[in-house]
């Protein structure tokens, strides 16, 4: 398997197999809300993270083999800019497009600033492997590269993330995070995780 920084020619790619990595977790299924068009609002969710990430030069990684692209990570170093303005109005768009959307990121959020460090960090807003490949290490990969981005930055202290799987804690856990604090999506619990730099 071989990570790599991704382009915007992996954009298509990247995003359906997001779409596939997260068709049942609790965070995009708390402000998404699963049911008629769920797919489609998931591609156009991780659409516009992607596009913007690209344009400002933030990580973006992607794990590919012989049959294509097979898992994504991306966020932000230590001082992300400001959207472009296009991608901005997109995404307020995409808000307006889904009843309740602005609120259900309100309390997402609340809590997950309650478990960001008071220094400059990493941000890993999204990891997604294709499912038919959970176990084989393709995350372990992903995650690890990701964190050495933050490793080489001088202005980063570490890496922050948040998660809603449970069964991700201990995998989180065993790469070395430790929980900053938790909160409640909905029925679903949202851990708030960071790796502090070694």
């Amino acid at each position: 398997m071989d990570i790599s920084t991704a382009s915007a020619s992996d954009l298509d790619e990247s995003v359906g197999c997001l779409v596939s990595a997260f068709a049942r977790d609790p965070i995009t299924g708390f402000l998404l809300q699963p049911g008629l068009g769920y797919e489609e609002r998931l591609a156009r969710f991780f659409s516009l993270l992607m596009r913007a990430r690209l344009a400002l030069g933030m990580p973006v990684l992607v794990a590919r083999d012989a049959s294509g692209i097979r898992g994504a990570a991306m966020g932000y170093a230590t001082a992300p800019p400001p959207w472009p303005g296009d991608l901005a109005e997109a995404w307020a768009r995409f808000e307006s497009d889904i009843p309740g959307l602005t609120e259900r990121m309100a309390i997402y959020d609340e809590i997950a600033a309650g478990g960001k460090p008071p220094v400059s960090h990493y941000y890993l807003g999204v990891i997604g492997v294709d499912p038919g490949l959970h176990g084989r290490g393709v995350g372990t990969q992903l995650l690890r590269a990701f964190c050495e981005l933050s490793g080489s930055d001088p202005l980063s202290s570490g890496v922050y993330l948040e998660t809603a799987e449970e069964s991700n804690v201990g995998f989180y856990e065993r790469a070395g995070f430790s929980e900053t604090a938790r909160g409640s999506l909905g029925g679903a619990t949202l851990w708030c995780m960071y790796l502090p730099q070694r």
